[in-house]
């Protein structure tokens, strides 16, 4: 089965990857005197946050409140955002394909916890991204970009405006109800160099416990593509 057998599509940009399927820690929209133009998704320091749609690479930098971010522009100018990131792993220029990593997920830039900062842009609006998709249960919802609750993002008002204030008690709430434990089960889609020993580190497994799950040994050979589960 290919990678592309298992995810849905959206519009003409073709197939649809979470960047993390993780529990939403705070929404699109106002922040007292602020507009988060973002959905920000809860992780954990090092995990990999992956391109939502095939794009290049236009930014891969240390930005503003964003801290180390990766932008991807997509057809129909729609671009996405992922901020916060402890290492960018891509380079200007380069085409990504859906579901690749581009980076490592962190708390850099305006951050008090660790988690991925997501924009869904067209032509520099930001707009709702989940109106558009379930980040956790990585689906599409709807097909349709809404016009309505969007907002044209200032490129000199990013550091002030875009990034929300994490000291609020509701969104402290969030991040700990998101890091308790589930029974859901993660995915991980083999890339270059990925080996058990790198992926065990990683997730914070062991290699006998990879191997059990997937049902393979220790010198299986890992296909790029292929996925593994985690837990």
């Amino acid at each position: 089965m290919s990678l592309s057998d298992t995810l849905p599509t959206f519009v003409n940009m073709g197939y649809f990857h979470s960047p993390f399927r993780g529990k939403v820690i705070s929404h699109y929209g106002k922040r007292g005197r602020r507009f988060h133009a973002g959905t920000d998704i809860y992780l954990h320091l090092g995990d990999s946050v992956r391109a939502a749609f095939t794009g290049i690479v236009t930014k891969a930098t240390w930005y503003y409140g964003y801290g180390q971010l990766v932008v991807l522009r997509h057809v129909d100018d729609i671009e996405t955002y992922y901020g916060h990131l402890s290492k960018i792993l891509v380079n200007v220029g380069d085409t990504i394909p859906v579901g690749s990593v581009v980076g490592l997920g962190g708390r850099t830039g305006r951050a008090t916890c660790t988690h991925l900062h997501f924009e869904f842009r067209v032509n520099h609006i930001a707009y709702n991204s989940e109106l558009l998709f379930d980040f956790g249960k990585q689906l599409v919802l709807n097909n349709a970009i809404p016009i309505k609750d969007s907002i044209k993002v200032k490129e000199k008002s990013i550091q002030k405006d875009s990034i929300p204030n994490f000291d609020s008690p509701i969104i402290s709430n969030q991040i700990a109800k998101a890091e308790t434990p589930n029974s859901e089960e993660i995915i991980h889609i083999i890339e270059k160099n990925d080996t058990l020993y790198s992926l065990a580190k990683r997730y914070g497994t062991t290699i006998n416990a990879l191997c059990e799950l997937n049902q393979i040994d220790k010198n299986s050979i890992l296909s790029i593509g292929k996925r593994l589960k985690i837990k």
